[in-house]
């Protein structure tokens, strides 16, 4: 990124029992990498850039796959990555269907470095615009798509909304958005699983924090007791991420953050799927007015399925929810979509490019 920090980028090369294929240890494998790295040593003890081999086996592995084969973004939520086992679902389902698919880790999560004194926030679009450029970039003749869940969902949605017109997303799901951040602080702070997330999802972030401390020294009204006090989620957005962007309370930041102030902007097309019984991301959440108004979304809720803990479909309760299906047969049809638009303007440049008939 433009400022130092740095996310990571998970990209699949197989499922189920194709990982052989790319296990470095194998003779296939071993013959790639000294293509790749001409002083290549199976021992050696020093530790090379890893990042031309990498960048080698994915144009390996890509070449197996048409040019227009869609490209889809996995967002997750809080504190969460490409280990997380909704995200994995979905990601499998899509690689089986021929998808490229990348897993976007926000800064300082799944292990990924952070570079700077900021992690993400729920109003920060920077990151998601440069991975989706990205995208555009490696693979400019393919639809691109994107998925988010809870946190991710309300990421994904505000670029959205705050591109319009411009965003380099052609379709996108989101899956348990929290939509009003104030409202869902509130669920979080009253009853059993409000109270339970928000511990649980407090402790996974001064996790994530604890090793790059170091980095925040210093940042005006920064209090590391309050990091090591925070035990819910509101206490660790007090503690850090108003402090890291500047808003005056943790108030403030959920106002200015819900992506229930942006998706009247969205100009894609885009899936909303919530549950009614969600304790986390409620129905009285939900900007039913600003939906109903922009012809581009879609909400769909279900009478159950808490948060993201749908189980029903074809690969209950151990595969895939239901959701994910739904939200494939979504990219499918804005595949097509895109692919005969593609092909219409393909056959009138050519035709306009055609030589004019000279009569005699």
């Amino acid at each position: 990124m433009a400022c130092g920090g740095v996310v990571a980028l998970d990209w699949p090369l197989s499922v189920d029992d194709e990982t052989h294929k790319y296990r470095e240890r194998t003779p296939e494998m071993l013959e790639k990498t000294r293509n790749l790295d001409k002083d290549f040593e199976p021992h050696r003890k020093s530790i090379p850039s890893q990042t031309p081999k990498i960048d080698g086996v994915l144009e390996e592995h890509y070449k197996t796959l048409p040019e227009d084969a869609p490209t889809l973004v996995l967002m997750s939520g809080i504190a969460g990555g490409s280990h997380d086992k909704y995200l994995k679902h979905m990601l499998r389902r899509a690689v089986m269907k021929g998808y490229r698919v990348v897993a976007f880790n926000a800064r300082g999560t799944s292990e990924s470095p952070l570079m700077t004194p900021q992690f993400y926030s729920a109003s920060f679009t920077g990151d998601t615009r440069a991975v989706m450029k990205e995208m555009k970039r490696r693979f400019p003749n393919a639809p691109l798509f994107a998925v988010g869940w809870s946190l991710g969902a309300n990421i994904l949605t505000n670029t959205l909304g705050e591109d319009g017109e411009d965003a380099l997303v052609d379709a996108a799901c989101s899956m348990c958005n929290p939509f009003d951040l104030n409202r869902c602080d509130e669920n979080l702070q009253k009853g059993f699983w409000g109270k339970l997330y928000s511990k649980s999802m407090a402790n996974n972030m001064r996790k994530l924090f604890e090793p790059h401390k170091h980095l925040f020294q210093g940042l005006r009204e920064y209090e590391p007791a309050l990091v090591r006090k925070a035990r819910t989620v509101r206490d660790f957005d007090e503690a850090i991420t108003r402090v890291t962007f500047g808003f005056s309370s943790v108030d403030a930041y959920y106002e200015a953050s819900g992506s229930k102030r942006k998706i009247v902007d969205v100009r894609v097309p885009l899936l909303c799927v919530q549950a009614k019984d969600d304790p986390i991301a409620s129905i009285e959440a939900i900007p039913r007015e600003a939906i109903a108004s922009n012809e581009h979304v879609i909400l769909l809720e279900t009478e159950s399925g808490g948060h993201l803990g749908w189980t029903a479909g074809a690969e209950a309760p151990w595969g895939a929810p239901w959701p994910d299906q739904v939200a494939m047969e979504f990219f499918e049809v804005h595949a097509l979509e895109w692919k005969t638009k593609r092909g219409a303007n393909t056959t009138r440049a050519t035709i306009s490019k055609a030589p004019a008939e000279v009569t005699a």
